[in-house]
């Protein structure tokens, strides 16, 4: 299966999810609005009768003391109505005792929407239920309001209305309860719910992110992979086929019996076996590396001879005009480090000198000693390195595109930067575009 094709069906597959999720968020929602409704239903029938209870007191005292109706704030009921555990049957005798009690009092004691709001407000917290509201009595043929204890604010967004409790047999009038923004207690049961599908859709996003990642992670090393071998096998082509070039050259006579010619077949010879012997152990070194089985053969080492023999290898170039230029502290400097190694660490850098400049190439090497260490200049005037690339280019597989093709396979200054490291020393550049860059090495020199 493509890359491509697994790309789809994980976006098919988190998209599924998401609305999975979304589906049961909305299904809970709609299961708690229900809830809500139920329970707005039996707090309006447990307040209807705690006012019917407390205006049937009222209406029990006028008619003993035969005095004008009093109000219900300083009376409290001697009846406490709990509709749990009631049966159906029973429960549907007591409202129709309700509506004929209701019905016979009304008359002397009506009903109240102020007090019947204070009785809902109570129950409301008996519940746990903090949420504005309003109670109304209407008219439900004609579905209009003919009072409420309060507005319903236009802002509101979200309102949830009881069922029609009715209070009359003829079906004229209804008590409604509605929560006005219950968010905080729909969020209170949702909570739960809530935290799940929100903890496991942002880790089918995560799961979904690092796939991705993955995918592209996976596209990049099979592309890079083609281009790395593309580039070693040219790599190691170059130098095989000079190798073969200046071989058939020495098999003619004219130019084996010319001792010139000869002499500088062979040397191109060496120059090119030693070039593809450098850049093998450079791939096995930055193996081993990674492998923490890379182990220095440290001996003495003369920096003066190791530059000079490097600068005789890099000067008989046919491509372009090459001036490598030295200056020493002294005749001798000796470093402790492995010589193979240093080498070619310093071949990467004078080819890469070579490689990054136009035709005129200058190439100035410094080696200057300090009371510890020794410091290694190798200036250049080539294209230069962009500011923004400076500080990648030490990473592997890392190549600053100048618009300029060249050779190479990006490992380059990452083995310069592994080996000098691993010697105890350190590596900087400074470079300006169109200018040409100076590599710093600072090396022990103890």
């Amino acid at each position: 299966m493509s890359t491509k094709s697994i790309s789809y069906i994980a976006i098919i597959s988190i998209i599924f999810i998401l609305l999975t999720q979304s589906y049961l968020v909305y299904d809970y929602f709609q299961t708690v609005r229900l809830a809500l409704i139920r329970e707005s239903d039996a707090i309006l029938k447990e307040s209807f009768k705690s006012d019917l209870s407390q205006r049937n007191l009222i209406f029990k005292n006028k008619n003993a003391q035969n005095e004008p109706i009093v109000t219900s704030d300083n009376i409290k009921p001697d009846v406490v109505f709990d509709m749990r555990g009631v049966g159906a049957e029973e429960e549907s005798f007591l409202n129709k005792f309700d509506i004929i009690m209701h019905s016979f009092i009304s008359e002397l004691v009506p009903i109240n929407i102020d007090d019947l709001d204070s009785i809902v407000g109570q129950n409301l917290k008996q519940r746990n239920i903090n949420s504005d509201y309003t109670v109304n009595i209407l008219s439900p043929k004609s579905d209009s309001i003919v009072s409420s204890s309060k507005k319903i604010s236009s802002s509101s967004v979200l309102v949830i209305p009881s069922q029609y409790y009715y209070i009359d047999f003829e079906e004229k009038e209804a008590l409604q309860l509605i929560l006005i923004n219950p968010f905080s207690e729909i969020m209170k049961r949702m909570a739960l719910m809530l935290l799940g599908s929100i903890v496991f859709s942002v880790i089918s996003l995560l799961a979904f992110r690092f796939l991705i990642l993955t995918l592209a992670k996976q596209k990049k090393l099979v592309k890079f992979k083609n281009e790395f071998l593309s580039n070693i096998a040219h790599e190691l082509k170059r130098p095989v086929s000079s190798l073969i070039v200046n071989l058939d050259c020495l098999k003619e006579p004219e130019v084996f019996g010319n001792e010139g010619m000869r002499d500088m077949m062979l040397n191109n010879s060496v120059n090119s076996l030693t070039e593809l012997n450098g850049t093998i152990s450079m791939i096995v070194g930055l193996a081993k590396v990674e492998e923490g089985l890379l182990v220095l053969n440290k001996l003495p080492v003369n920096l003066v001879k190791l530059l000079d023999d490097l600068k005789s290898r890099f000067i008989s170039s046919l491509t372009k005009k090459i001036t490598i230029s030295t200056y020493y502290e002294a005749d001798e400097i000796i470093v402790t480090g492995d010589g193979l190694m240093l080498t070619q660490c310093f071949a990467n850098l004078i080819d890469n000198s070579i490689k990054y400049s136009k035709q005129q190439v200058s190439v100035d090497i410094s080696v200057l000693v300090h009371a510890n260490t020794v410091e290694l200049n190798f200036k250049d005037n080539g294209i230069g390195i962009p500011e923004e690339k400076i500080n990648n280019i030490f990473e592997k597989y890392s190549r600053v595109d100048n618009n300029v093709k060249v050779n190479g396979f990006g490992i380059g200054l990452n083995y310069v930067k592994t080996i000098i490291e691993k010697h105890g020393g350190s590596i900087g550049v400074t470079s300006e575009l169109g200018v040409g860059s100076n590599f710093k090495i600072i090396l022990p020199n103890k």
